[in-house]
C-alpha cells in the first residue's frame, strides 16, 4: 500500500543491538538503511524498522507497526548485530478511538486515524446523532451505527441505532425500536389508568434517549388509541382524572394525544373536529362506534413515552387498542 503524496516522518537515532519483538507487519532486504527507511515510508502503519546485519549485499529490513515506548517498552529485546529504528511517533498518545488505527506522518496533525464503520470522526469518534453523522459523512447509507449523543466520556455509546438517511429529506434520522410497537388490546380494565404497559427501548436507557433528543433539533413518536365505546381523556365525574395518559421519561403524567399540544386534547380537539364537538377527543364521544385518535408527539423534552396507561374497558362491550411508534429524532440541536 504506498503511501499517500506528502507523508512527513523524521527517524530518531538507531539503538545498536536492539530490535522491537511482536511487531513486525512485513520483513523485505534492501541493500541499505537508507532503503530500508523509504521503505517504511511507503508503508502507512510503520513507524519502527528492525535492520539486520549485512548479508550477501542484503540487509534484512522488519517494518513493525509500534515504537518502543509506554505499553511496548519491553518489548525492545538485545540482538547482536542488528539496529533498532524509530520515527517520532504522536500515535502513542492514542488519538484514535474506537479500535481505530493511527498512522502516523499524515496531515497538519502529524497523523490519521483510519476509522472502523460507524465512526465517521477524525478521531474516530462516534457521532451524536444520525443527523450528525450525516453531516460528517454526505455519503453515509441507511443502515446500523454506533452513536454517542453526549460525546465522549459520558455514558456509554448507543450500538447498532438504526440510521434512516433517506427520511425527512435525508437529514439523518435516528429510529430507536421498543418492545410495544404491536398493535395490542386493551380490556377488562375499567379505573382511569388501570391498565398499564411499560415501553422498554431497545440497546437505550432513557438517559441515553434523554441524550440524544437534546443533541436533536427535532423528535417524535406516532401514537394510536382506537376505541369502542372506551373513553381516553375525558374525566368521567366519579374520577379525578381522564381513563388514559402517557407518562414521559421523566415520570411526568401526559394528558394530551399525538397531534396535540393542550390537556385533555387530542389532535381533532385542537382543530375543533371531533366526533362529539364538545369533547377533546373522538373517542370521548362514548358510543358504539370504532374511532380513533391519533398523531405525533413532538416535545422531545418528555419523550420518549415511558409509560402508557388506559381505563374504561371493564365492560365486555368496551374495548381498546393502543399502537406507539417508533422514537425518531433529527436535525442538529
Amino acid at each position: 500500500m504506498p503511501a499517500e503524496e506528502g507523508r512527513i516522518i523524521v527517524f530518531k537515532e538507531p539503538i545498536p543491538n536492539k530490535v522491537l519483538t511482536g511487531h513486525v507487519i512485513r520483513s523485505e532486504t534492501a541493500p541499505n538503511e537508507g532503503s530500508c527507511r523509504v521503505k517504511c515510508y511507503m508503508e502507512p502503519n510503520c513507524v519502527s524498522i528492525n535492520m539486520g546485519p549485512l548479508t550477501g549485499g542484503k540487509l534484512k529490513c522488519e517494518l513493525n507497526n509500534a515504537t518502543a515506548e509506554k505499553e511496548f517498552v519491553f518489548d525492545l529485546r538485545t540482538k547482536d548485530a542488528h539496529s533498532y529504528l524509530a520515527i517520532e511517533n504522536p500515535c502513542n498518545s492514542s488519538p484514535c478511538l474506537n479500535n481505530g488505527t493511527c498512522q502516523a506522518g499524515f496531515t497538519s496533525k502529524g497523523f490519521r486515524c483510519k476509522c472502523p464503520p460507524g465512526f465517521p470522526g477524525t478521531n474516530c469518534r462516534a457521532a451524536k446523532s444520525c443527523s450528525d453523522l450525516k453531516r460528517i459523512e454526505r455519503r453515509a447509507e441507511s443502515g446500523s451505527y454506533v452513536i454517542d449523543p453526549d460525546g465522549e466520556g459520558g455514558l456509554l455509546p448507543m450500538y447498532d441505532v438504526i440510521c434512516n438517511m433517506t427520511d425527512k429529506n435525508g437529514v439523518g434520522v435516528t429510529v430507536i425500536s421498543h418492545d410495544s410497537e404491536n398493535r395490542t388490546q386493551v380490556n377488562g380494565k375499567e379505573r382511569p389508568g388501570s391498565y398499564s404497559r411499560d415501553v422498554h427501548y431497545k440497546g437505550s436507557s432513557l438517559h441515553q434517549l434523554a441524550s440524544l433528543t437534546g443533541a436533536s433539533l427535532h423528535c417524535e413518536q406516532f401514537i394510536k388509541y382506537e376505541c369502542n365505546h372506551s373513553m381516553l381523556l375525558y374525566t368521567w365525574p366519579d374520577y379525578d382524572g381522564p381513563f388514559g395518559w402517557w407518562m414521559s421519561r421523566d415520570d411526568d403524567k401526559m394528558t394530551y394525544w399525538g397531534g396535540a399540544t393542550e390537556n385533555g386534547k387530542c389532535a381533532c380537539g385542537m382543530n375543533n373536529t371531533c366526533a362529539n364537538p364538545n369533547r377533546g377527543c373522538h373517542c370521548d364521544k362514548n358510543d358504539f362506534k370504532w374511532r380513533e385518535d391519533s398523531g405525533f408527539l413532538t416535545d422531545k423534552t418528555k419523550l420518549p413515552v415511558k409509560q402508557l396507561r388506559f381505563g374504561d374497558t371493564g365492560d365486555t362491550r368496551e374495548q381498546g387498542y393502543h399502537t406507539l411508534g417508533k422514537l425518531k429524532c433529527y436535525g442538529i440541536a
